[in-house]
């Protein structure tokens, strides 16, 4: 078997890089941040996620998901995206989710 080792700056590199084409992809896809409403329903929200029901109402119970109760259970698009944001720099930071050892 095969087996290659990358050091850590170079699979930073490549997570940053990946980070930044899978924004990209997103911003291609919606067409434009500008293009969405300022707030989003919880459907609205899943599209934007690409995710279903279960995954929203466990998002949405999350206590530092930004939902807003005060006209209905509505998301914010700002801070969804600051959100996503923040959450996958932890994963970066916290986690060695990024540092897997790749093997061919």
């Amino acid at each position: 078997m095969f087996t290659m080792q990358y050091d850590e700056k170079f699979i930073d590199q490549i997570a940053a890089k990946i980070a930044d084409r899978a924004t990209e992809m997103l911003v291609e896809r919606l067409g434009s941040l500008n293009e969405l409403p300022h707030v989003l329903t919880r459907e609205e929200a899943m599209k934007v996620l690409r995710c279903g029901q279960t995954k929203m109402s466990e998002l949405m119970a999350r206590p530092d998901f930004p939902v807003n109760d005060e006209f209905g259970k509505k998301i914010p698009t700002q801070l969804l995206f600051k959100w996503i944001e923040r959450n996958t720099r932890w994963i970066e930071e916290n986690t060695k989710y990024f540092h897997k050892e790749a093997t061919a």
